[in-house]
């Protein structure tokens, strides 16, 4: 296999590199979702007041067993690639895209126009390094559109933030600048990638709005990797958790600790959810106290971080 630039095939069906930088690049990447939820995905995008000199969207299809039926579907760049994981669809999607914005999608979400456009006159008006919005799992036909918002900025922006608030780490939770994101990209081949790319995005933020609407749709179905609970997948997500966290420590910066704290506490829960052993969750503690994780120092990050943190 050809490979002179990235650890990933090239996709198929890859279109001309735009010769102008559209606004902002929506990223969708799809493995074997159902094609009527992929459907409502690109049809909550195209819904949006953007022209098409403004937006691109690039979808990832991601080694699907059969591939989508709407590739011709106009203003939609589709590039087919040998299954490699979300990390690398969310890679490849970044290097085949042009916008000065990024925004990733999952093919069975979608976004409500209505409160989205929001997001867009941030990015249009403000031009932040990252605007955050919130989700819902309800699909309401008219969520209500809040304009409320909060500012991070100068050079304390991300930094703040990290500092002071508690992070929803999902990347499709916000629209980011290219710029701001420079040479990093997703772990290959790990569960909860966001928890690693994203606090590593905001670190480098000089500038973000926190709004208060909900402009995601994020929906819970069977086939989602999270209801998948056979001892391989739960033991190898319990081990990228860990992995995440000694990553994030290995940086040394203290900004990161409140997150570092709230991940480990997230591990544990996790540990005692997924697998209801003792044993199990004693040999994963034990590790993390020998490594410094534990005790968990007293905070008030939370209600549940605070009552965590008296007993563990």
């Amino acid at each position: 296999m050809k490979n002179d630039e990235s650890p990933f095939p090239p996709g198929e069906g890859l279109g001309e590199r735009l010769s102008v930088m559209p606004l902002i690049s929506f990223i969708v990447t799809y493995h074997n979702e159902p094609e009527a939820y992929l459907q409502d995905c690109l049809d909550s995008i195209q819904a949006l007041h953007l022209s098409q000199e403004e937006a691109e969207i690039v979808v990832v299809d991601d080694g699907s067993k059969v591939p989508p039926t709407f590739t011709g579907r106009r203003g939609i760049r589709y590039i087919r690639q040998e299954q490699s994981g979300l990390s690398v669809a969310r890679n490849t999607g970044i290097k085949h895209s042009n916008g000065q914005y990024l925004q990733f999608v999952d093919a069975d979400d979608y976004l409500f126009p209505s409160a989205y456009e929001v997001v867009l006159a941030q990015i249009k008006h403000q031009s932040p390094d990252i605007v955050m919005f919130r989700m819902t799992e309800k699909p309401l036909p008219h969520p209500p559109v809040s304009s409320s918002s909060r500012s991070y900025k100068a050079e304390h922006g991300g930094n703040r933030f990290l500092k002071h608030r508690n992070l929803r780490a999902a990347a499709w939770g916000y629209a980011f600048k290219r710029q701001t994101m420079g040479d990093l990209r997703f772990h290959p081949d790990i569960f909860h990638e966001d928890e690693l790319f994203t606090p590593l995005l905001f670190l480098r933020a000089e500038t973000l709005v926190e709004l208060e609407t909900r402009a995601y749709y994020y929906r819970q179905h069977e086939g989602s990797i999270t209801r998948t609970v056979t001892p391989l997948v739960v033991a190898k997500r319990l081990d990228d958790i860990i992995f995440i966290i000694r990553s994030l420590k290995s940086y040394g910066n203290p900004i990161l600790e409140r997150r570092i704290r709230q991940l480990t506490l997230d591990y544990l829960q996790k540990t005692w959810a997924l697998t209801h052993s003792p044993k199990e969750w004693r040999r994963r503690a034990h590790e993390l106290r020998s490594e410094g994780f534990l005790p968990l120092p007293i905070r008030c990050y939370s209600l549940r971080y605070f009552l965590a943190s008296l007993f563990v």
